[in-house]
């Protein structure tokens, strides 16, 4: 892996958004393509069985990896841990087209080829994504959501075998961006554990950052409920695993076109909060209209699906945020968050499953679907209030602003490539030990990048270095 790996803070990164899409299309390609697989346990036929055994494969890995941070950290490290997940994702993308039902040892080949490289790959993603700032990241989250949407919105209309090409494809190309942009060098060394971030502070003190982030994983559970019980709603073994697809990603590509207008618009610090909104306005939408559009093109649970997804992607902005303000590795706030919102999903799907065995007449199908609303709704309004969303729109309103300091000192100053990668992880607060665990250099070689820093901005400390990027970052604006 390349030796940086302190990534543009400034700007979104076209290669990120790329090797991300890929990896968001993958999952829409085995989660949404393709045919309904059922598992036969004794008379009952338990639908969604490939994704059921994929998600209790993600949910374990998860669960391994947050207990295990030193062994998570050096399998990220390791460039043939990545490559091998590609390599198995690939495998694991046939495996379930072989037949139209699967048994035990088909669902755990399932779990242990698809699931567990799916969450290492997230997780990996995750510690990229994280290294930029807040608001970057959200962008390039959002343009590569819409860019997996608009890819497989094209693909769904060549049949199943273009659903196959690009899993087979879409791994080994997400994998390869990955080891570029060099994600395990900068934290190979300790693993997932939290790391202190002084310039990342709640001002309601630190339990209220905790309850904030134990709340926001509760309701990663209630959407993940939700949307597991609208995979389930009028599915059929042996059928389309998602009928209405291509209207979902066609809603979804258009709902990530909106997200990233308000996040790069005025709005700063609503642009968080409303993007949450628009993907629970989506939902709440489609549950509201599905008995009404049960015969039109674009029936309800399309539209569900759509806000669901987007509300996924909503969900890894805010957890990269909530790293932020509580201070630990973004890949360990990856391994948590979507550990419960997969947990809730495979929890929906059983649910449905259940409530399907009572039979699938219309009054049935209408009471999951009352019950999936339910509980998005339950999560909307007890799990956040407004304060919240203030607090994790700050951080990411914190975030561009020291991204125009670091850019304006480094114009003005005249720093060398080394230079700005050092300051960056200055004006965010890490020690100078930090520093160079980070960039793996010694501790001698970051006391002179930073007196270097220091003489060329004609400063002395870190301190008068803030005030003076904070000058310049004034003085840039345009007057009234």
């Amino acid at each position: 892996m390349s030796e940086s790996t302190t990534l543009s803070r400034s700007a979104p990164s076209l290669r990120r958004i790329l090797g991300f899409s890929c990896y968001q299309g993958f999952i829409y390609a085995v989660f949404y393509m393709g045919a309904n697989k059922a598992f036969a346990l004794g008379g009952v036929a338990i639908e969604r069985a490939d994704l059921l055994a994929t998600l209790f494969g993600m949910v374990a890995a998860f669960c391994v990896m947050t207990a295990l941070p030193r062994l998570a950290g050096r399998v990220l490290a390791s460039d043939a841990a990545i490559a091998a997940c590609a390599a198995m994702l690939t495998a694991g993308a046939f495996a379930p087209r072989l037949s139209g039902s699967l048994d035990i040892a088909g669902a755990g080949l399932e779990a242990f080829l698809v699931g567990l490289p799916m969450a290492v790959l997230l997780v990996a993603w995750g510690r990229v994504l994280g290294l930029s700032s807040p608001r970057v990241a959200a962008c390039e989250i959002f343009a590569s959501t819409g860019i997996a949407a608009a890819a497989c919105f094209i693909a769904s209309f060549f049949g199943e075998g273009a659903s196959v090409v690009l899993a087979a494809a879409l791994p080994a190309a997400s994998a390869g961006v990955l080891l570029v942009a060099g994600v395990g060098s900068a934290a190979s060394q300790r693993g997932l554990e939290s790391a202190s971030r002084p310039g990342a502070f709640d001002e309601r003190g630190g339990s209220g950052v905790a309850a904030l982030s134990r709340r926001m994983l509760v309701g990663a559970v209630m959407f993940g409920l939700a949307a597991g019980l609208m995979e389930t709603f009028r599915s059929n073994p042996g059928a389309s695993s998602t009928p209405t697809l291509p209207a979902t990603l066609l809603i979804l590509s258009l709902f990530c076109a909106a997200a990233l207008q308000s996040l790069r618009g005025g709005a700063e610090e609503r642009s968080l909060g409303n993007t949450y909104r628009i993907a629970i306005l989506v939902m709440m939408a489609g549950f509201l209209f599905t008995p009404a559009l049960y015969e039109s093109g674009v029936p309800g649970e399309a539209i569900v699906l759509a806000g669901c997804l987007g509300l996924m992607a909503s969900f890894i902005a805010l957890f990269i945020a909530v790293s932020v303000l509580r201070g630990i590795d973004s890949a360990l706030a990856f391994c948590r968050g979507f550990g419960a919102l997969y947990l809730g999903e495979a929890a929906g799907i059983a649910a449905g499953n259940v409530i399907d065995g009572f039979g699938a007449n219309v009054a049935v199908q209408h009471g999951m679907l009352a019950f999936a609303g339910l509980a998005a709704l339950i999560a909307y309004l007890f799990l956040f209030t407004e304060s919240d969303f203030r607090a994790l729109s700050a951080i990411v309103d914190a975030g561009s602003a020291e991204d125009a300091m670091h850019d304006a000192i480094v114009e003005q100053a005249g720093l060398s490539k080394r230079e700005a990668e050092v300051l960056a992880l200055a004006l965010r607060g890490r020690t100078n030990e930090r520093i160079a665990q980070e960039l793996v250099v010694a501790k001698s070689t970051v006391d002179t990048h930073l007196r270097r820093i220091y003489s060329k901005a004609g400063v002395h400390s870190r301190q008068e270095l803030i005030d003076y990027g904070e000058n310049l970052v004034r003085s840039a604006r345009p007057r009234g």
